[in-house]
This record gives structure tokens, sequence and C-alpha cells, in this order.
């Protein structure tokens, strides 16, 4: 319970520093908390780090979505802080590190683990995006097809 609160605040931190609108600011905080909860239940079901980033970004990313609709903001108002808690920078870190020591294979290792998790993380939201607006799209009905 203790991370999902300290991802919470971490996220309106960064929603605060970034200007987002006011009244933005509690969900923001609650989309932070969500990534990290079903970030760590992915981990916890045996998923790998990519795949619960990927998991854990298509969520929050549908959820700002329902946001940003409801709350009528730009859907990157809840979903860039939100993931900022999925940002793999301590691998980063730990990948330079490693080259400036010279272990440059364990370098390699970090720095693709970093590129990947990165990876999921955008395509979770992009493909959230395209989920929501394909099948969020009201169709017409046959009587508003025979009226054009």
């Amino acid at each position: 319970m203790v991370p999902v609160i300290l991802s919470m605040v971490a996220t309106i931190a960064f929603a605060v520093l970034y200007q987002i609108p006011k009244r933005a600011i509690v969900p923001v905080g609650l989309l932070g908390g969500v990534a990290w909860l079903f970030d760590s239940a992915a981990l916890r079901y045996g998923l790998n780090q990519v795949a619960a980033s990927f998991v854990a970004s298509l969520i929050v990313s549908l959820c700002s979505e329902a946001f940003a609709r409801r709350l009528k903001m730009p859907v990157t108002v809840f979903a860039v802080p939100a993931i900022v808690v999925l940002v793999p920078g301590i691998t980063a870190f730990m990948a330079m590190k490693s080259f400036v020591m010279g272990a440059f294979i364990e370098g390699m290792a970090q720095g693709t683990q970093t590129a990947l998790v990165a990876g999921a993380l955008a395509s979770g939201l992009v493909i959230s995006g395209v989920l929501y607006r394909t099948l969020g799209r009201r169709r017409p009905h046959a009587d508003d097809r025979s009226r054009s």
C-alpha cells in the first residue's frame, strides 16, 4: 500500500511541476497509483518487466482517455504524469554506470531492458488511444444511413 501512495505523491508532484490544471491533480494522482498497482500486480503474476509495463501503460492510458472525456481536457494531461512512475530511470542509470565502469556487456543488457520498457510504455499509450477511438466511436444506425 505504501508504494501505491508514494507513486500517487510522485505523480502529483510531477503534475504540479508541469502546471497541469488544478481540477486534474486528483485524477492524475489516482492514475499514478493505478499505474504502480497494475505494474506490480502483473510482475507478481509472473509477467516480465516489459510486459508488466505494457499492461500498466495500456490500463492507465485507457483510464486517461476516460478522464479526458469526462473533464474535457487533453489526454496527455492525464497520461504523461501517470506513466512517470513506470519510466525505467534506475535501469537507464545503471546502464550508464556499467558503461563508465567498463562493464560493456552488462551495460548493453541494461540499456536494452530500458529501451524495451520504454517501447512497451509507448506502445501501451498508442494502442489504447487507437482502441478507445475505434471502439468508442458511435456507429450510425440503419435509419441514419438511409437519410444520407
